[in-house]
This record gives C-alpha cells, structure tokens and sequence, in this order.
C-alpha cells in the first residue's frame, strides 16, 4: 500500500501566498533578484561591531505553536528550526544534508540502519543536556497516531529507534529517498519537558504557546498572542555551529494589514517585512532606506481542470486552454515580475530543477488548431466554439482574492479570443474547498496554489488510485506516470532520481491536468541598516543567527 503524502504546505493556500492586486494596477516596483543586504557594500566594522542590537521582523501570518509535533503553518516550522530549536541535520543551498546536532552518520550497505553521532555540548535553555533521548522521544512522539503531526510522510519509511548511549541512537528504515529530509524540518523537543505529557494533550500543552524551552541560537522570553513573539540571544550556543546570533533581541511581529505592514517598516517601527504583496512593493516605492531581497519559493499557481467533464478529457483541449492563456503578462499583471512562468511542477527551488525546460508556448494559433482537431469549432461562424450542438463555456472558480480576480479576467478575455467562453465565479474558501475535494468534484475548473515541498512524493496528487481522494481532484489518470510516481520515493541514487523526476516533469506537462501559471518569487523588505539577510527557498529565517544591524550615525556601536 502506497503510503500518503501528507505534505506541509500543500493545500489551498490560507492566506500567506500570492497577494497580489488587480490587472488594471500601474507597474509596481519589481523586487531586485539577489540583492541582499549583505551584497551590498557593508561597513567595514570589526566582528565584535556586529553584535546587539534588536532586529524586529513583521509579517502577516502569527507563528500558531513552537511545538514541532503539532504545529501546522510554515512560520512556526521556521521559528523552531532556524530560531528557537536545533535539528537532527540541516540542509546546504542543494538540500544535501549536512552535520548540525548531529555532527556524523553512517548507513550501513542496504541503507536499512543509520546511525548518528550526537553532539555532546549542546544544551536546553535550562540548563539540561541535550541528547540522543531526546531525539528517540521526538521520532516516537511523532510516529504515534495519536499526535496530529503535520508531516507524516517524511517518516513513512522510519520504523523504529534504538538508544545506543546520550549521543549514539540506530534508527531502522526502509530504503527511499530524500532519507534525512525530515530531520532537517522536525525541531527536536524536550523529552525532560513534555515526556510526561501524553500525546492527545501535546496540542493543548502550553510548552508550544507560553513558555517553550529550546536549544537554539535565540532563546524565548515572550509571547503576546496575535501581536509578537520575542527572543533573545543564547550566549552558549557553540562556537561551531555559528556561536552567539549577532542580534541582542528579535522580535516578531504579527501586522495583518498590508499598508499599515509597509508603512512601518518606512517608519522604522520594523526592520524587516517577510513575504511582501506586490503591492507593497508599490508602496515603498523608490524608499532610499528600504532594500529587497527576492529568491525562488518553493510555490506555484496553477488552474486545475476537472477532468470527468467531457470538456476536459481530452489532454489536446487543456494543453489547447494553456496555449491560449498569455500567462507572461499575467506574470507582470499579477506579480508586479516578481515571479516565472511555470513549465511544470518542478520549480527552480528544486536541486533536480532543468533550466532547458520550457513553458508551453503562448500561441493563440496553435491553440485554436488543436481545439478544432478535437471537434470544438465554431460551427455557426458567430466567434464561440461548438461541438455536437453544445458550447464551449465553464466556470472558473476562484476565492475572493485579488490576484485571483486579476486571474480570471485575464483567462477569460485570453480564452474569449479563440471563442471559449468563461464565467468567473468567486467563493469564500469554506464553501469552495467542498466543490473541489469533494467525492463528486461539482466544478469546472478552478485556480490554486500549491506550496511544494523537497521529496517529490506526489501520489495523492496524479496517481489513478487516487482518484476520487481529496488532493487527485483533476481525476486524471495516466498507467505511465504512476510508474513513475512509484518509483520516485523510493530512489536513492540522485542521478537516477533526477531522471524520474525528469520524466515524471515530461509526462504532466504533456497531459496538462493543470495549466501550470507561475512559479513566485517571495520577496522580504528591509531596512538598509540590516545586513546579513541571505534567504533562499530554505525559508527566510535560514540565517538568522547572522543577520545584524549597523547605524553610522551610532558611534557608540
């Protein structure tokens, strides 16, 4: 039985992705890809120059919990792995994993055993020694059913654990890929805090929202709920794994509004604004004092076709839908350029991602061609196509967003062009999930985003077994691709992966179940005076520990 992909950021995107404004909006202030604040001419100060200081962060979304087994939202998981929590193993730039608490490891011939080599210096944030119990009670807490872990697939092929001594533990597992990926997400908890505490009460235990004991770079000092989270830096966190973060403080704050977010950080009441809307983009605009840095996110839009209608059945129809969509402009319309046109479902975030694959081709021509090859024309010659007396016209359905409405108008005058016929309709996100997921798909067709996630295990996405699950809703099925799919979780080898993966890129985009729109480029805002600041599709807070601030005019730095 194929186990199910329970990915983290998979799912109709609640709120953090793709902000953007309508199509009728002038051009916006395009993000400067690459230019962080640390490539920019940096003061020639002394190292000690560099520490103290608070850098304060804002953003839309609230970090919900800092417990790793049951938060759900991508800014909790960032707080606890790069700010508050060391991980088993971290990931370099190509997600090769690399020695964090875990300063070795070893496999043995048929990769069933591994084995890590703990640190011994590092320590909670009271005092109490960090060690392989610690990690042995994480993996059970996460592996019993009865703990509502947000990632179970990346320990589908872990089976057990075995405590060697306070820095050896033997895990137990079946060969796949990506193997160490999840210990580069799952902060490690405190067995000497929460051992106790039986897994229904894990959600409900105020470790996760009051009072979290970590063994990170930055340590808790408060909470404010639906306002701030606060840290401070941990003077004894070792030497080799960065030492002592630069800043004194961090704060995090939770600005809901959009221009009231961008108005303070030209105000100086914040330092530096994660996943910034286009628009605010705008509203910066030519601001001497505010600096962009913009990286490939691990997310694309996407409009998904409901295969079951005879209208999409056919992939030459969708691949047809595609072509006729100018997805460039909607690119600059939507995202101000800040963002790609999607070739497939693998972005430039992924280390398996080619740069020769290309888009399908927007051509208005082509388009209208492979429609009449497959009997939609227009067959009265009054512009709107036709086949056995029916026309061709759907819904598209979309939640009450802008950049989604800016979506539809523009799908709807690309697809009018070539004589299809599309009615936008707009529903909140509770009543529209139940179209789309539900066992009798009651859609046309619909726009989504998706935020994807490193081990490429996308059975419940494509697979025909899964049709009729609520993540396969296109209910297309292709025998080839599930080959493939297959296969892909459980290669080792990156060269053969890379391969799979090639094909498994081949195989969708020639069928089309979706129209693949963009990839995003997430862009964060900051204040010229914060340097260091080097995000990439790890996640914004990667560096944390070495982010830090400069004011010239403050000679007592």
């Amino acid at each position: 039985m194929r186990p199910v992909n329970a990915r983290p950021m998979a799912g109709f995107m609640l709120g953090a992705l793709l902000l953007g404004a309508c199509g009728e909006s002038p051009p916006r202030k395009q993000a400067t890809p690459g230019w962080t604040s640390s490539t920019r001419n940096e003061p020639e100060v002394a190292e000690a120059q560099r520490y103290g200081g608070t850098i304060v962060v804002a953003g839309r979304g609230d970090p919900v919990s800092m417990n790793s087994l049951v938060s759900t939202d991508f800014e909790s998981e960032q707080h606890q792995v790069h700010v508050l929590f060391v991980t088993l193993v971290s990931n370099d730039e190509d997600y090769e994993p690399q020695p964090y608490f875990a300063r070795s490891w070893e496999f043995d011939s048929d990769t069933s055993e591994v084995v890590f080599h703990l640190r011994h210096d590092l320590q909670w944030h009271d005092g109490t020694p960090v060690t392989s119990r610690d990690v042995a009670f994480t993996f059970d807490r996460l592996k019993n059913p009865a703990v509502p872990f947000p990632n179970p697939s990346y320990f589908d092929y872990w089976d057990a654990a075995e405590v060697i001594d306070p820095v050896t533990i033997r895990f137990f597992l079946r060969p796949h890929a990506n193997a160490l990926y999840g210990w580069s997400r799952t902060a490690i908890m405190p067995e000497h805090i929460l051992g106790e505490v039986s897994p229904e009460d894990l959600e409900s235990h105020p470790f996760g929202t009051l009072a979290p004991v970590g063994n990170g770079p930055f340590r808790f000092v408060e909470r404010v709920p639906g306002d701030r989270w606060v840290f401070e830096a941990n003077p004894e966190f070792p030497e080799d794994l960065g030492g002592r973060p630069y800043a004194d403080r961090l704060v995090y704050r939770q600005i809901p509004d959009e221009f009231a977010l961008a108005a303070a950080l030209q105000t100086g009441e914040v330092d530096l604004v994660i996943d910034a809307s286009p628009s605010m983009l705008e509203q910066v605009g030519d601001d001497p004092e505010v600096v962009s840095v913009s990286y490939a996110a691990p997310e694309y839009a996407f409009i998904a076709w409901n295969s079951k209608r005879p209208e999409f059945a056919d992939p030459r129809v969708r691949r047809a839908l595609t072509m006729a969509i100018d997805r460039e402009t909607l690119v600059q319309a939507v995202l101000g350029g800040n963002g790609t046109v999607a070739p497939g479902p693998i972005g430039p975030w992924h280390w398996a991602y080619d740069s020769a694959w290309a888009p399908l081709p927007y051509s208005p021509d082509e388009s209208a061609a492979l429609l009449d090859e497959a009997g939609w024309t227009d067959s009265d010659g009054d512009g709107a196509r036709d086949r056995n007396g029916e026309a061709f016209r759907f819904e598209l359905l979309a939640t009450p967003r802008r950049d989604w409405g800016a979506i539809q108008t523009l799908v709807q005058a690309s697809l009018g062009e070539i004589g299809v016929e599309v009615e936008p309709v707009v529903r909140e996100q509770g009543a529209l999930i139940p179209l789309v997921i539900g066992a009798d798909r009651r859609f046309d067709a619909v726009i989504i985003g998706w935020a994807r996630d490193v081990p490429l295990n996308d059975i419940d996405l494509w697979a025909c077994d899964q049709v009729g699950q609520p993540f396969q809703f296109t209910s297309y099925c292709n025998p080839e691709l599930d080959v493939v799919l297959d296969s892909i979780p459980l290669e080792s080898d990156r060269t053969r992966l890379r391969s799979l993966i090639g094909r498994y890129h081949e195989l969708v985009v020639e069928d089309q179940p979706y129209t693949f729109l963009y990839y995003l480029d997430r862009v964060d805002l900051a204040r010229a005076r914060v340097y260091g600041t080097n995000m990439d599709s790890r996640g914004d807070w990667v560096n944390v520990a070495r982010w830090w601030v400069y004011d010239d005019s403050d000679d007592d730095r």
